[in-house]
C-alpha cells in the first residue's frame, strides 16, 4: 500500500518541478522578447539621434558658410557690397477697378457681398452655409 503513495507522491513531486521549470522557461522567454523589443526601440532612438546629428551638422555648415553670411549681412544689417544695388518690392495697394457709376445698384451689391465673401474665413462661409441661412440672405439684401 506504501509502494503505490509513494509512486504518486513522486510523480506529482516531478510533475511538479517540471512544471515548476516550464513556467521559468516561458518566464526566461518572455523577458527575453521584451529585452530583443527594448533593443529595437534603442536601435530606433539612436538612428534618429544620428540623422538629428547629421541634420545638425549640415545647418552648422551651412550658417558658418559665406553665402548665408553675406546673405545675413544684407537681410538684417543692411549691408551693401560694393558695386551692388538694393532693390526694394513692396505690396502694392489694393485698388478698386470697378467703376461704381456704371453698376446697377443689384450689380453692387452682389459685388460687395462677394468681396466680402473673399474676405471672410471659410469656416464662417460653411457656418453661414449651414446654420445660418436667414443671415446670408439678409447679408445678400442688405450689402
Amino acid at each position: 500500500m506504501t509502494e503505490p503513495l509513494q509512486k504518486k507522491v513522486t510523480i506529482v513531486m516531478g510533475l511538479g518541478v517540471v512544471g515548476f521549470m516550464a513556467f521559468g522557461l516561458a518566464l526566461s522567454f518572455y523577458r527575453t522578447v521584451l529585452f530583443e523589443e527594448t533593443l529595437q526601440d534603442i536601435k530606433k532612438k539612436n538612428t534618429r539621434l544620428i540623422e538629428e546629428i547629421e541634420t545638425g551638422y549640415q545647418d552648422l555648415a551651412h550658417v558658418r558658410s559665406q553665402q548665408y553670411r553675406d546673405k545675413y549681412a544684407k537681410e538684417n544689417l543692411g549691408l551693401v557690397n560694393p558695386g551692388e544695388r538694393v532693390l526694394i518690392i513692396s505690396q502694392a495697394q489694393k485698388e478698386d477697378h470697378l467703376p461704381q457709376n456704371t453698376l446697377s445698384l443689384e450689380e453692387r451689391q452682389r459685388v460687395l457681398f462677394e468681396e466680402f465673401l473673399r474676405q471672410t474665413p471659410i469656416i464662417e462661409h460653411w457656418q453661414l452655409f449651414l446654420f445660418e441661412r436667414e443671415k446670408l440672405e439678409q447679408l445678400k439684401r442688405t450689402l
